[in-house]
């Protein structure tokens, strides 16, 4: 199952930036995510991954699995996949850009590639919930939504 996650991610993410350890970390990431998941879900979503290596096979577009093709082949199929007119076809490819690209794009060369600083955010929501903890409601300005607020 590694080397399937290990294809997809090298298909999924893109070519540049990356480090030597970046197919390894994006990876690691997806099976510690997997973890966290139930385990219906969890194992649906490695059944989608073996399913989604054999997807030349099942589109008959060849007879290998993509972890024996090269890189710009495997992303020409999962490339062709999100642009199938079959809507399930085009959802199975949903979980796997969602885990890698969310495991990418938290990565601090990717942060300093697209020039992120989540630094001040994060100072800023730590204090929202200082002040929330304290008993201080939060206002409009703070972007914190409830449902019955909302609700006409």
């Amino acid at each position: 199952m590694r080397r399937i996650l290990l294809t997809l991610a090298d298909s999924i993410i893109p070519e540049s930036p990356r480090t030597p350890d970046t197919l390894e970390e994006v990876t690691r990431h997806a099976l510690v995510s997997l973890r966290y998941m139930p385990r219906s879900s969890a194992r649906m979503f490695l059944w989608g991954m073996r399913l989604l290596n054999w997807a030349p096979l099942w589109r008959l577009r060849g007879l290998r699995p993509l972890t024996a093709l090269p890189a710009a082949v495997a992303r020409r199929h999962l490339v062709a996949l999100t642009q199938s007119r079959w809507l399930p076809i085009r959802l199975l490819m949903y979980g796997p850009v969602g885990l890698f690209m969310s495991s990418y794009f938290d990565q601090d060369f990717a942060h300093r590639e697209i020039k992120y600083a989540p630094v001040p955010f994060v100072a800023d929501r730590i204090e929202l919930r200082r002040r929330w903890i304290e008993g201080h409601e939060p206002g409009s300005d703070d972007e914190v939504h409830h449902p019955a607020a909302l609700a006409p």
